[in-house]
């Protein structure tokens, strides 16, 4: 991990804890979600007209706190994958990204099993998967090894004991 990676790890870490206190999920896994969606911070949507930057970790569409920015994505219609412009949500800094992505996930019915198994965040990423958060078959595979490369959940273990 380089230093700019350290530094988003730190960032997002910290936001992470902020957001666990308000939605009880863990921080080590929204943290870890944090930096696979945005590729260490490089690729955090920026609008391709106005360049307004989104704070949106996440990749979540639609209309955020700050409105939204429009960018070119990558979808899949009918097994192919096509580009199109999308709305993701901006926000006015990473702290509602957070608590946003927390709301979508408490008050979504599908996600029952994951929020259950909140206080384990291996448990927690697996529920999530499976419950159809990611299509990526190593989703949690990918997103525990962020963690664990971090040190993320051994910190979460030893703050919960505290």
């Amino acid at each position: 991990m380089n230093a700019k990676q350290r530094l988003f790890a730190i960032k997002t870490l910290t936001e992470a804890y902020m957001a666990k206190a308000i939605t009880g999920l863990p921080a080590s896994i929204l943290a870890s979600q944090a930096i696979l969606e945005t590729g260490w911070g490089r690729y955090i949507p920026t609008d391709r007209y106005s360049e307004k930057f989104s704070y949106n970790l996440f990749g979540i569409k639609g209309e955020g706190t700050n409105g939204s920015v429009n960018i070119w994505t990558n979808e899949y219609v009918n097994g192919k994958k096509i580009k199109i412009m999308a709305k993701f949500r901006a926000y006015h800094d990473y702290a509602e990204s957070f608590v946003d992505y927390g709301n979508l996930i408490l008050g979504a019915k599908r996600y029952k099993e994951a929020v259950l198994n909140k206080d384990n965040a291996e448990k927690y990423i697996y529920k999530l998967w499976k419950a159809g958060y990611a299509t990526d078959p190593k989703y949690p595979e990918k997103i525990l090894k962020i963690a664990r490369r971090c040190n993320f959940i051994p910190k979460e273990k030893s703050n919960e004991n505290a």
